[in-house]
């Protein structure tokens, strides 16, 4: 991977911790942050739910994200979780399971796939009739809870966080490009879904850069969009994504 140049398009905030493990494989990394978040202006839902906590058998979460808003969210209502020593905790990843630890809290279920779908599959085999709280963003896919459904629990959603595209200047997006990035790199369907918009208010297209994606259902959006996905990480994590990268690279 050295002297390859990678664009990186996730979070500022999220940014640091994979451009470093990029650039200790040697590669050249540019930060093109697509999306940024912010606490939701309208909380009555998850209010509503933290009111009656007792009701809740499981909480669900999909994203580190969602961990840090979800915690402060509880903190600044005052809820004690100790109070609720029945109430148990899901994850879908293991960057989602470390942020919930560092806040003092452990998860009761991790899929062994990285994704909603094979929690909502595996999690709790006597899940009928419980309660499931999802903590999510404005942008959070929904297609999962009809397996949920199907199993007879009942998903609650609460959108807590909303994830913002970041539109740049046409001539300063362009400049990026015109880099020659080897590799773009794309956490989540909103960063593709922000990178594209850019791209149509830019007039340019990708041309000979491979597209990594972090797991299927970013690939999909993608895909949905008319642009080749070169490859999908396995494990669907940023080590997962520089795997699909040295891999590649063996075979130029």
């Amino acid at each position: 991977m050295k002297g390859k140049k990678v664009l990186v398009t996730r979070s500022a905030e999220d940014n640091k911790n994979f451009r470093e493990q990029l650039e200790k494989k040697g590669a050249e990394v540019t930060e093109l942050p697509m999306i940024q978040f912010q606490l939701s202006k309208d909380l009555m839902v998850i209010h509503r739910q933290l009111e009656k906590l007792e009701t809740i058998d499981w909480i669900v979460f999909t994203s580190a994200k969602a961990v840090e808003f979800f915690f402060q969210i509880a903190k600044d209502k005052g809820i004690k979780f100790y109070y609720y020593p029945n109430l148990k905790i899901a994850t879908v990843g293991e960057k989602t399971k470390l942020k919930l630890e560092q806040l003092g809290y452990r998860t009761n279920f991790v899929p062994i796939q990285y994704t909603a779908e094979v929690l909502a599959e595996n999690m709790d085999e006597n899940i009928e009739g419980k309660n499931i709280l999802i903590p999510q963003s404005n942008l959070a896919s929904k297609e999962y809870f009809h397996v949920f459904e199907k199993r007879g629990a009942s998903p609650i959603p609460a959108t807590i966080y909303e994830n913002l595209p970041i539109i740049y200047g046409s001539e300063t997006f362009e400049a990026i490009l015109d880099k020659g990035i080897d590799y773009l790199t794309f956490t989540s369907g909103s960063t593709f879904k922000a990178f594209y918009q850019n791209m149509l208010n830019a007039k340019v297209n990708v041309k000979s850069e491979k597209i990594i994606c972090i797991g299927p259902s970013t690939a999909k959006v993608v895909e949905q969009k008319g642009n080749k996905v070169s490859a999908i990480a396995a494990p669907h994590t940023t080590e997962g994504m520089i795997i699909a990268i040295e891999k590649l690279e063996e075979h130029v």
